[in-house]
């Protein structure tokens, strides 16, 4: 049932999340400081420590010729990433390692509230209301941000000083902007110059991490081609300019070390959420990148297809979402903290037409409520906030350490996106009716 906003009781709610939005936020990541404080990992950052030798090592030489081990002995982290992100990181060189690494949670929870923002106000567009960033209640994204700080991927991130938030930032902020220019809003900014901006944000990130590359699909699913051409030649960018300054880097990343996933891990492992890590668990053995892989990621692709046709005319927020459930589950490795998409996609089952709210937290007219989206949503909830860790712990506890069903608990993001999927393709009807 629709609830207008102006009843007493939309009123009393809005004054309850006023109440106690920026109290449960400061909570969170006060929380969230003593966690790492005190916690198992405590103040170690293996990630961000590999981003911070980086920097020192662009200037100095050898950006591929290290691995450290001082906290993961047993599988030494060298720097995997395009030489564009070693020039990203150079400016950490020149503050103190805690500094950074304060700063670093801060950037990180900050950014989650504005992808949140960003996110709800993507939806507003959709539905043709008002699309600001300024539109959306800050209420509502600080209590979003106070959970999402805690659920695995964004806690991984946090605890290894990961850069996902960050790229999954640019994401959403290109597809805010192509949001924002959609037909609707009569005062957007014109489509040419944020066609531009869109494809900019997303080469760089392919700069910094190649994967945010899929990008470049949602812009092309949208209609901006434009943009799509904007963010490869933005990624050539990147490349040349590496070229110009780490030129012998440059030559070897692209040429030697691009695919090769022997320094990252092992592919079967239980943080390795793409299908290919899925499939190995499920078999017993790596399946590789051969012909099983290769059908199982065109099956996957196919879906998430069928899917995005169902919802192509609809807002830019689960376009941008199913685009980003493909590169996860394509790649041959997507480790849990990559999955912080994980959040938009609970957004969207929330607060998007198939969920019980509204983009402002309340019921949204003309949408097409079912409580399947509810369901969904509760259990990637329940399993975020599991994670893979505990869930591993838990079922080596009750004697599952291999097998089918324990492959099947495991499969948490194959799960994510095969749910979503699901729900699409049976609400097919309702959707487009409201689209």
């Amino acid at each position: 049932m629709t609830r207008d906003r102006s009843t007493p009781a939309s009123g009393s709610r809005s004054g309850l999340l006023e109440r106690i939005a920026l109290p449960a936020f400061v909570v969170a990541v006060g929380a969230r400081i003593v966690w790492i404080l005190a916690g198992k990992h405590n103040f170690n950052f293996v990630d961000l420590r590999v981003y911070y030798e980086a920097a020192r090592r662009v200037s100095e030489g050898g950006l591929y010729d290290f691995a450290l081990s001082d906290y993961t002995p047993q599988q030494p982290l060298p720097f995997t990433y395009p030489p564009f992100a070693g020039l990203f990181f150079y400016p950490l060189r020149f503050l103190p390692f805690p500094v950074v690494a304060v700063g670093w949670v801060a950037l990180t929870a900050g950014l989650l509230f504005l992808v949140i923002r960003m996110c709800l106000a993507i939806l507003a567009a959709g539905r043709g209301a008002p699309s600001r960033l300024g539109d959306v209640p800050r209420e509502l994204p600080l209590l979003w941000t106070a959970a999402a700080l805690w659920i695995d991927p964004v806690r991984t991130n946090l605890d290894y000083g990961q850069i996902n938030v960050v790229l999954m930032t640019l994401g959403v902020w290109a597809a805010y902007l192509v949001a924002r220019t959609a037909p609707g809003p009569a005062l957007a900014p014109r489509p040419a110059k944020v066609d531009g901006a869109s494809g900019l944000l997303i080469g760089v990130a392919a700069g910094i991490k190649l994967t945010p590359a899929v990008g470049g699909l949602f812009l092309l699913a949208r209609g901006r081609v434009w943009a799509a051409a904007c963010s490869a030649v933005t990624f050539g960018a990147t490349v040349g300019i590496s070229y110009l300054l780490l030129p012998a880097e440059t030559r070897r990343y692209f040429t030697v070390l691009l695919g090769d996933t022997g320094p990252i891990g092992d592919p079967a492992k239980p943080d390795n959420q793409a299908m290919r890590g899925a499939m190995s668990r499920f078999v017993g053995y790596d399946v590789g990148t051969g012909a099983v892989w290769v059908v199982a990621v065109a099956i996957a692709a196919a879906l998430l297809f069928a899917a995005w046709w169902v919802v192509r005319r609809g807002d830019a927020l689960i376009a941008l979402v199913l685009v980003q459930y493909l590169g996860l589950m394509a790649s041959p490795i997507s480790w849990i903290h990559h999955f912080v998409w994980i959040v938009p996609l609970l957004i969207w089952l929330v607060h998007g037409p198939l969920g019980r709210a509204g983009a402002d937290g309340f019921r949204a007219p003309g949408a097409a409520y079912t409580r399947w989206a509810t369901v969904l949503a509760g259990a990637i909830a329940v399993l975020g906030y599991i994670g893979v860790h505990i869930m591993l712990k838990t079922l080596g506890a009750l004697g599952l350490h291999d097998g089918v069903l324990w492959a099947v608990l495991m499969a948490h993001g194959v799960f994510a996106a095969g749910g979503l999927v699901v729900l699409i393709l049976a609400q097919r009807r309702a959707l487009r009716a409201v689209v």
